[in-house]
């Protein structure tokens, strides 16, 4: 399983969830919670996807297989432990290795060097990722209080 977890990242979240939970309850407020994520997840999925291509893998995809962009993690559901929820976002080190690694940072000290895939660690940790998910999240908590409340 991917190991990289996301969480709400907003300005203001927790006053906008106990809100939330005054009007639709604990119920309301996990739904309200998992909408943001779903959200984000969906967002930095794409984000890879479009990165993960042949011509962006080192030595132009020449032993490029495609494992590594098939073991990114789909699965939407949110695991909760009390009032916090986890969804788990990257690559499935167990089908991979080391490879998902290898690929975002490089291997600047092997010889000959493998170059990191240009964009993929910005996909999941850059300054804009992270402004893009906090708006996204923003966005779909407040569509979800449109629709439930």
């Amino acid at each position: 399983m991917a190991k990289n977890k996301i969480g709400l990242q907003f300005a203001g979240w927790e006053d906008v969830l106990a809100g939330i939970e005054k009007a639709a309850g604990e119920a309301g407020l996990k739904k309200a919670a998992e909408a943001g994520l779903k959200a984000s997840k969906e967002y930095i999925n794409q984000q890879v996807d479009s990165i993960m291509t042949k011509g962006n893998m080192p030595a132009g995809g020449k032993y490029w297989s495609g494992k590594v962009k098939n073991s990114l993690d789909k699965n939407f559901t949110v695991d909760w432990s009390g009032f916090t929820g986890e969804m788990k976002i990257g690559f499935s080190f167990r089908e991979t290795g080391g490879a998902s690694l290898y690929l975002m940072y490089g291997t600047p000290r092997h010889e000959p060097p493998m170059n990191k895939v240009p964009g993929l660690y910005d996909a999941f940790y850059g300054r804009k990722t992270v402004a893009a998910i906090k708006v996204m999240q923003r966005e779909a908590i407040e569509k979800w209080i449109e629709r439930n409340l």
